[in-house]
């Protein structure tokens, strides 16, 4: 995920799915990171999967006993936060699970700091229930 940061200004956002062995575990852990793909739609400020690739992953990696647990994505900011455009696309995700979750794991990488800047949130589909900022301890 690193490697796609927007270090330089004509890197475009990257982004991809996070998935995990154990989702419903008090400390979830990260097994496998997809993505980006050659077919995604990417611009400076800007990342729209390609989400044929994207449900392929899902149905691929849910045979071989990981779960969605979140979407990660570049910023060209220093210390990143959730964009409105941000905030729709985790509803759009969300949704996209019929009820099954009602939350994930939203990562945006920075473009500054050593190591940079990574930023995560607890994202809900339910528009009243405030994101939460996770910290790392």
């Amino acid at each position: 995920m690193y490697s796609y940061a927007q270090t330089k200004f004509w890197k475009t956002e990257a982004g991809g799915q996070l998935f995990s062995d154990a989702p419903e575990s008090d400390m979830v852990h990260i097994d496998i990171v997809t993505g980006p793909y050659s077919s995604d739609r990417r611009t400076r400020c800007g990342f729209h999967p390609d989400l044929n690739i994207a449900n392929r992953d899902r149905k691929e990696n849910f045979l071989r006993g990981f779960h969605a647990v979140g979407l990660w994505h570049t910023h060209p900011e220093h210390t990143p936060s959730p964009s409105g455009t941000d905030r729709q696309t985790a509803c759009e995700y969300l949704h996209a699970f019929n009820g099954e979750m009602d939350g994930f794991i939203l990562v945006i990488i920075g473009n500054r700091g050593t190591p940079l800047n990574l930023c995560v949130w607890l994202s809900y589909t339910d528009p009243r229930k405030p994101w939460i900022k996770l910290d790392e301890i």
